[in-house]
């Protein structure tokens, strides 16, 4: 299902958006529920940490550390990173 809904974007982000959605080859609208919809899994994932600090305390800085540097490796496409995540 899908909901029409029209929105004002500043003059700016929509240029912004419109080649960026050229770019990947989706429509304004599609590039635009994804952009959503990331952020909306950012919000959840930053709902997440707050709610596991709340049970176990705040993150150590060596745990900061490595979040930083697995969210680098990540972003820089290197393949097999998931796989190497330690559970507690």
């Amino acid at each position: 299902m899908v909901t029409k809904r029209s929105v004002s974007l500043a003059d700016e982000v929509a240029s912004a958006v419109e080649e960026a959605a050229k770019q990947d080859g989706v429509s304004f609208s599609a590039w635009l529920s994804k952009a959503a919809e990331k952020q909306l899994q950012v919000r959840q994932g930053l709902r997440g940490v707050a709610a596991w600090e709340g049970e176990t305390g705040s993150l150590s800085a060596e745990e900061l550390a490595a979040g930083e540097a697995l969210l680098a490796r990540l972003r820089s496409g290197v393949s097999g990173v998931a796989s190497r995540v330690r559970r507690r």
